[in-house]
């Protein structure tokens, strides 16, 4: 087309009639954008005249025609103006939703490149890019001010083209401008296309867009780096095995039973649930192996006991573990070198009006682990926190929501949390078995969701009047193989030492 010709008439006419560039738009397409006639004529380019309202007058001008409408840009001075029923798409779209697919065998992928602007997309082209896997998007600074809800974010012609068919390309590459706005307008889309499958190229120092890159280093060189420099939009939560990090061995603590070594070990970072029938002797087995584990390894422990006092029945079992034998038994100085060894261990939480949530029983733990170097924080029983369920929320969706609460504090705080929890009533045939994890009252994460899960269970409470002391052990569950594996072990309590011991067992 000539330049004399007006552009809305060029732009609006048939694909045919729009190859011809008049010779002053050419000079200029060479000179300032390094842009070829071969280039152009692969493209919906055009030169003119136009009216621009900016100037107020009309200028010489090139134009870039679009499925509804066409775009102009005045030259040498920058004016824009648009119309023939001008709707905001990608420019070059329909050439792109008609590409050939990836020759079989060869390698290579559906891969389309996204520039900021007509001009970079013409820049791409010069540089060897195929004409039908280049689009051009508008700029950040082009959105709407006025109009449908959707076309005032500026990219409902984005989702329309991904209905079109964009949607199925694998590899989105950005080539979008490098100032602010540029970035403001790739992270958005990101998120229109995904993550998965957006890549971005990074320009280098000093230049700002694909055109820039033309001008400054040549054709081949901007080429080069669109096709093989581009960069993969960095994900969170998704590694090579060789970008992650070798973690820490695990902190493992013995629980004070030989005969048990392999079987049961306990670890920090951990979430654990003890269960079993009230009475069983669930409380007064885990102030045991508790005991062990803070005096070999030298620990701290935080509890919240909620049906056993600390003085005088937790005070009680403590001084007849460090001593030996039975408080009644022990001397004045004995019951005082025991209280000390407690009192430089033990932290006890007790809510002044008796209704605890369990928010109130993390934040009393926290200054536990933090200040004092509590290692070991357990909550005895579960069903002493005052409930705390959000509107709406059930007990499943509030136990689930409990746990991994106390699962994150765990790992956060690099503590043992251990939560002692009561079934739920077992009828019928297995009224009176050892209860299992998705026994507790309120939901089965109490078994998905744990680390860890023991239930301690008495066979007999009594026969002939006389009571039994053979107890059961069970190690329902160890989510790490450092931990252990499930078993049942056998113990036997000893009245007149006021201790468990263990005896024959099977695994």
């Amino acid at each position: 087309m000539a330049t004399s010709e007006n552009v809305g008439t060029a732009a609006t006419s048939s694909a045919s009639g729009l190859g011809k560039v008049g010779p002053a738009a050419l000079k200029w397409f060479k000179e300032s954008r390094g842009l070829s006639p071969a280039t152009l004529a692969q493209l919906d380019v055009a030169s003119g005249t136009a009216f621009f309202p900016d100037a107020d007058r009309k200028l010489p001008a090139v134009s870039f025609s679009y499925a509804e409408g066409w775009k102009a840009r005045s030259f040498p001075d920058k004016h824009f103006v648009s119309g023939g029923g001008f709707k905001r798409s990608f420019w070059n779209l329909e050439r792109v939703l008609r590409r050939a697919p990836p020759k079989e065998g060869d390698g290579d992928i559906d891969v389309v490149y996204i520039v900021e602007g007509e001009l970079d997309a013409c820049a791409l082209v010069e540089a060897g890019i195929p004409v039908s896997r280049v689009l051009a998007a508008h700029g950040a600074k082009d959105k709407p001010t006025e109009g449908d809800p959707r076309e005032l974010a500026g990219y409902a012609y984005v989702e329309e083209a991904l209905k079109a068919g964009l949607s199925k390309v694998q590899k989105i590459i950005w080539c979008g401008d490098a100032d602010g706005a540029g970035r403001i307008l790739r992270d958005d889309m990101v998120i229109l296309f995904g993550a998965a499958r957006f890549y971005f190229i990074e320009w280098p120092e000093g230049v700002k867009d694909a055109n820039d890159m033309l001008l400054s280093d040549g054709a081949e060189a901007l080429g080069e780096l669109v096709r093989y420099g581009s960069l993969p939009w960095p994900v969170t939560g998704i590694y090579r095995l060789s970008e992650l990090p070798e973690p820490a061995p695990m902190t493992i603590w013995h629980p004070g039973f030989p005969e048990w070594e392999g079987k049961v070990l306990l670890a920090p970072r951990t979430l654990s649930v003890v269960t079993g029938h009230p009475g069983h002797g669930k409380t007064a087995l885990w102030n045991q192996i508790w005991f062990n584990v803070i005096k070999r390894y030298d620990l701290a422990f935080c509890g919240a006991s909620f049906e056993t006092r600390p003085k005088p029945h937790v005070r009680r079992r403590l001084r007849t573990l460090i001593s030996g034998q039975l408080e009644r038994d022990m001397t004045d100085d004995e019951r005082v070198r025991a209280d000390a060894w407690i009192n430089e261990r033990y932290f006890f939480l007790e809510h002044h009006e008796n209704r605890p949530t369990l928010e109130w029983f993390l934040d009393k733990a926290e200054v536990a682990v933090i200040r004092h170097g509590a290692k070991i924080v357990q909550a005895d029983p579960w069903n002493r926190f005052e409930a705390s369920r959000s509107s709406g929320e059930r007990d499943d969706e509030h136990v689930l929501r409990c746990l991994r609460t106390l699962y994150q504090f765990a790992t956060d705080l690099n503590c043992h949390v251990q939560i002692v929890a009561h079934p739920a009533k077992m009828d019928g045939g297995r009224r009176g078995l050892p209860p299992a994890l998705e026994d507790i009252a309120g939901a089965k994460h109490w078994d998905n969701i744990v680390d860890q899960g023991f239930t301690v269970h008495r066979p007999k409470m009594y026969e002939k009047g006389a009571i039994q002391t053979e107890a059961q052990f069970y190690h329902r569950k160890a989510r790490f193989d450092e931990l252990g594996y499930a078993c049942k072990l056998s113990l036997d309590y000893k009245i007149k030492e006021g201790k468990y011991v263990s005896v024959d067992y099977d695994v």
